[in-house]
């Protein structure tokens, strides 16, 4: 599996919810058309008024390289071409062991318990969802949540990424992508006051479901070569 994150600044922070507004037919068709697709995001940062947060999951290199080559992606960025981009920043991750973050009993575990070896010096991704049964919490949650956000973010070692945000395409869900730089970090992550108040913010809701998975990553680049071509391989290997 390859994962894709990024993170796109607009160039005018009042445009952004017009673009995520022509983004979302554009996620809704690769998601649905575009064999190999496991995930496909492009959500509003609530923490920053003029970030949008990329997450894509891609089961091989091959469905990787036929969206590169997809109308779809070409859609996607003409449109943010049109929008305007202040900057921009993608990483491709490949990925050597996905298991759930959550154990039966359940406790969230940053070593891969299913696993037979462990590597701890690999980066760890943390992505899914949490799908409301009143979506009309969303908003709130979200805004609430930014406290919390902002100081994972800023004050936890190790912490490249922390979002959760809205999915465009889905009324009540919230999108979840963190990147820890090693299971150390991610496991201090399991014990701070952050992870339990952003526990307990979420469990404040009426109702959810939810999905977490965690993936252990051995590489990652950038997704564009020095000739601004979009790779599917990993050619700094």
């Amino acid at each position: 599996m390859i994962i894709i994150t990024a993170t796109f600044t607009l160039a005018d922070p009042s445009t952004r919810g017009e673009s995520i507004e022509k983004a979302t037919p554009l996620q809704q068709a690769t998601r649905d058309d575009e064999s190999g697709c496991l995930a496909y995001v492009f959500s509003p940062d609530p923490c920053a008024e003029d970030r949008v947060v990329v997450f894509e999951l891609w089961e091989t290199s091959d469905a990787l390289s036929d969206h590169f080559d997809h109308q779809n992606y070409f859609n996607m960025g003409s449109m943010f071409g049109e929008v305007g981009l202040a900057n921009a920043e993608s990483h491709k991750w490949r990925v050597t062991a996905e298991e759930p973050v959550y154990d039966e009993t359940p406790k969230a575990r940053a070593d891969f318990f299913t696993c037979e070896t462990q590597s701890p010096d690999e980066s760890i991704i943390i992505a899914g969802y949490i799908d409301l049964h009143d979506p009309s919490e969303r908003a709130d949650l979200l805004s609430s949540s930014v406290p919390f956000q902002m100081a994972t973010r800023e004050d936890e070692p190790g912490c490249q990424m922390y979002v959760f945000s809205a999915d465009p395409c889905r009324e009540g869900r919230i999108e979840v992508v963190e990147i820890w730089n090693d299971m150390d970090s991610l496991a201090a992550h399991f014990e701070h006051e952050n992870y339990l108040n952003m526990g307990g913010l979420i469990r404040s809701t009426s109702g959810r479901d939810s999905n977490h998975r965690k993936y252990r990553c051995d590489y990652h680049e950038p997704v564009y070569d020095e000739s601004r071509r979009a790779r599917a391989d990993f050619f700094t290997l």
